[in-house]
């Protein structure tokens, strides 16, 4: 906590942010005005144990109630959203904690991974389905992991659960959000990781909504299907 800053000017910080997303205890007594609790998410994670000395990378951090926790925890994190820090609460986060992290302003498929290296945990949460191309999205995943994934995603099993299938939402049908374009299934989501170097290890589904825990794999025949795709021909054993 930022001992310089009083409570009046803490919230006079807080309410010069236009919107903010995550509603969190931001310092003590003092409650961000978000319209999502992300608490209940981050106790799916489990990490509270798994963080200490981890290179941690949040992508989709936002108002980064994710990087505080990992870094309370004493995870070295880097976070990185599409958005500055100033166009959400990040900047503020940092101002009344006292913290300053490492930010990356750009889009997942812009991120440097021989600049950034690998992450022993990385938070995916509430970021796939904003992506127009998610297999490639995982691709880029696989080259920043080097140990688990977290993901968190809106997830339609409406239709049949035996099929791998997603959902395309045209323009802003889903939730007046023009950002929103895809809902895969839950097989969907499995399929996709796998494909891209990751295996499944725990994973729950409520609603609409879909968590995984995905470890990476470094099967050669996953390597090379990707390779394919993107352009890059890896060496078969």
């Amino acid at each position: 906590m930022n001992e310089l800053i009083s409570l009046d000017d803490a919230k006079a910080l807080i309410g010069k942010v236009r919107r903010w997303h995550h509603k969190f205890e931001i310092i003590p007594g003092l409650v961000t005005p978000g319209s999502y609790d992300p608490q209940d998410l981050w106790n799916k994670l489990r990490i509270d144990n798994r963080v200490s000395g981890q290179r941690v990378l949040d992508i989709g951090a936002s108002d980064g109630f994710f990087t505080l926790r990992a870094a309370e925890k004493g995870g070295e994190v880097t976070a990185v959203d599409f958005r500055s820090k100033d166009r959400h609460g990040f900047g503020v986060m940092e101002t009344l904690t006292g913290r300053s992290f490492a930010y990356e302003h750009a889009n997942i498929f812009d991120l440097d991974t021989e600049r950034l290296g690998q992450f022993g945990i990385v938070l995916f949460l509430g970021v796939l389905y904003h992506l127009p191309d998610m297999m490639r999205a995982f691709h880029k995943l696989r080259a920043l992991c080097s140990g688990t994934l977290f993901l968190e995603t809106h997830c339609d099993n409406s239709p049949s659960p035996d099929f791998a299938m997603a959902r395309y939402y045209k323009g802003d049908s889903l939730a007046g959000d023009i950002t929103n374009f895809w809902s895969p299934n839950r097989l969907c989501v499995v399929d996709m990781l796998s494909d891209a170097g990751f295996d499944v290890v725990r994973e729950e589904v409520w609603g609409d909504r879909m968590f995984a825990e995905a470890r990476v794999s470094d099967d050669p025949e996953r390597a090379y299907k990707m390779g394919v795709a993107y352009g890059r021909i890896y060496t078969r054993n």
